[in-house]
């Protein structure tokens, strides 16, 4: 009893902790992600105008092309202001996001990992306090962080779904759906998901009146969301950012090798953690390879990423000491390498693969779009057939995160 009293101060001392050192970031304006500042800034006018003439400013909302998001968190932000608020405080408002995103990744971590300790779940909880987009987003509010919340508790209700006893599945996945719809209205991006979760409540549910209701859920939430992209069609074919060339191309917005090449780069960003170079060098074998090296000579003859468009720490960095893709390539063989002696070349994850290629159909391609959302995939989605020593990857995780952080701060330098 003594030991769990103690474990719990601990958890709670360290949250304590990790949360002070978000109001400071706050205080003191921090921007690890480099363009949290800038994006805030031109935003805020926003939810000014959502304050003050609601009506008008929706009717109006992306019809200039100056604006890539949801008008939910704009809305949401100014009845701040309503309030008779300062918006200079509303940085501080924003924070309260922490709380959902500590409580359901403790919960997502509990559930996923049954015999998780204490000292690997302190390592997992405190990397959210480190993450650079956390950080920048928490300091300068932005759409993104809410919706990354929100999708962490869809998560939670996925694996409450797949352990649920026959009786209790439906209402986890009605639960699933209606978080994931909150997620996808904040950021639309998200709504890519529905297509992951409603593969598995079909194959469970088969055809029934539950995945017909599940559907007609799905259906229902997105429509308003739908019918508003399509009435003002400013979020993914009419509006490029502005040091995009006016020749780039829709066919140069949706080249998938772009995506594949880069998603794939930052992928194995968050699952070096995982990496064991013992068991690499005993599973290694050339055989069967042939099929992998077609797929990576394809995608890097269609390779063809502008700068100014994001592109991840390996794009970037290879620019910077090779003036061109060159080592992002590298990197990418090696990723296709790495998940192959890793097993996870399995249908459920080529599914999932598929689906994060589709959550960033834009043809920017930033790091914050997937910190920390592939550290939340990989952890709680990804399915990996090999034994793994939890307490060292959290270790690993936090170490990789912690340089990640500090590599964010040099940003003049890399800017990914």
């Amino acid at each position: 009893m003594s030991n769990y009293i103690n474990n719990k101060n601990s958890l709670l001392i360290i949250i304590i902790l990790g949360f002070a050192s978000l109001m400071m970031s706050t205080y003191f304006g921090e921007d690890t992600l480099g363009g949290a500042k800038h994006d805030y800034l031109f935003h805020e006018k926003y939810i000014i105008s959502f304050s003050e003439n609601f009506f008008f400013t929706l009717s109006e909302f992306g019809g200039n092309y100056e604006v890539r998001n949801s008008p939910i968190f704009f809305i949401y932000s100014s009845l701040f202001l309503k309030l008779g608020l300062d918006i200079r405080y509303l940085k501080y408002f924003n924070l309260i996001v922490i709380i959902p995103i500590i409580i359901f990744f403790l919960k997502c971590l509990e559930l996923r990992f049954e015999k998780i300790n204490f000292e690997t779940k302190i390592f997992f909880i405190s990397i959210i306090f480190i993450s650079p987009t956390i950080r920048s987003l928490s300091a300068w509010p932005y759409p993104l962080i809410w919706a990354v919340c929100f999708f962490l508790i869809s998560i939670f209700y996925f694996l409450k779904f797949k352990k649920a006893s026959s009786q209790k599945k439906l209402k986890y996945s009605i639960l699933n759906v209606i978080f994931l719809a909150i997620s996808a209205y904040f950021t639309p991006n998200f709504a890519i998901f529905a297509i992951y979760y409603l593969f598995f409540f079909f194959r469970y549910f088969k055809l029934s009146l539950q995945s017909f209701l599940i559907i007609a859920l799905n259906i229902i939430l997105s429509f308003p969301g739908i019918y508003f992209v399509i009435i003002n069609d400013f979020y993914l074919f009419k509006h490029e950012i502005n040091n995009v060339k006016s020749d780039y191309s829709l066919f140069d917005t949706l080249n998938f090798s772009n995506k594949i090449i880069i998603i794939t780069s930052i992928f194995f960003f968050f699952f070096i953690p995982f990496l064991n170079l013992n068991k690499i060098r005993r599973k290694f074998s050339i055989k069967n390879i042939w099929f992998l090296l077609l797929f990576i000579l394809i995608n890097i003859i269609f390779f063809s990423f502008p700068k100014g468009l994001g592109g991840g720490i390996f794009f970037h960095l290879s620019n910077l000491l090779f003036n061109g893709p060159e080592l992002l390539f590298v990197i990418f063989a090696i990723s296709i390498f790495i998940m192959k002696l890793y097993d996870l070349f399995n249908w459920q994850n080529i599914f999932l693969f598929l689906i994060i290629l589709f959550y960033n159909i834009q043809s920017t391609i930033y790091f914050k779009y997937f910190d920390p959302l592939l550290y939340f995939i990989i952890l709680f989605l990804l399915n990996i057939r090999i034994d793994i020593d939890l307490n060292k990857i959290s270790k690993k995780y936090f170490i990789l995160y912690l340089f990640f952080l500090f590599l964010s701060f040099g940003k003049k330098y890399i800017v990914y």
